[in-house]
């Protein structure tokens, strides 16, 4: 009996700062859309990347997500937020790329994430979300894609976590608590920009 409630108590421990890690997670995510830094798949898989060892050099990740936004490179198709998620339980949950059975966890997952994104939201369509947010005024399209990229990122840290509880402990807590600024990043963009002119 003490065994099964020390276990109950170590299980209700993990439980708590998986959910702990995945509220950080949700709300680095929004603050990098939301502050103008990046746009949904770049915010997701670069935050889940990076905040939970990916392996990915920033850069990188950044390249890899840089087609996805405005679903599929503004063609209003999948939701950009949803395929960063979807890449990045591909980089966390994928065994081998040269065996089949390898990338089987990866397929349950993102299966698992496009059903609850679409029984969530309604639609994986970016047009029709965007289109349902205005028509419900829930507020400015952009407040909803912050949010739901928030979500999709908090969603898939409990499935990448579930299955890689390791990873929890080895998050890189610096990243994730940091907070930008539409103002900093307004005048980070002048400094280069105006760098860029007086030195060629």
């Amino acid at each position: 009996m003490k065994m099964k409630l020390t276990m109950n108590k170590e299980a209700d421990r993990r439980e708590a700062e998986t959910d702990e890690l995945a509220g950080i997670i949700h709300q680095r995510t929004f603050n990098l859309m939301s502050s103008g830094r990046m746009m949904c798949s770049e915010a997701v898989l670069s935050v889940l990347n990076q905040g939970l060892g990916g392996g990915l050099p920033p850069d990188l990740a950044m390249k890899v997500a840089a087609g996805f936004p405005e679903g599929i490179g503004g063609s209003g198709c999948t939701c950009g937020a949803l395929t960063g998620g979807v890449i990045s339980l591909g980089l966390f949950l994928s065994e081998s790329a040269s065996k089949p059975a390898g990338r089987g966890k990866a397929m349950a997952a993102s299966g698992r994430l496009h059903h609850d994104f679409k029984s969530r939201f309604g639609s994986t369509c970016c047009r029709v979300l965007l289109k349902n947010g205005l028509q419900e005024g829930s507020g400015p399209r952009f407040k909803d894609c912050c949010d739901r990229g928030g979500w999709v990122a908090q969603h898939t840290a409990r499935m990448i976590l579930a299955e890689r509880p390791e990873l929890s402990h080895q998050a890189n807590q610096p990243f994730l608590r940091r907070r930008d600024s539409i103002i900093t990043i307004g005048l980070k963009k002048a400094f280069y920009t105006l760098y860029a002119l007086l030195c060629p």
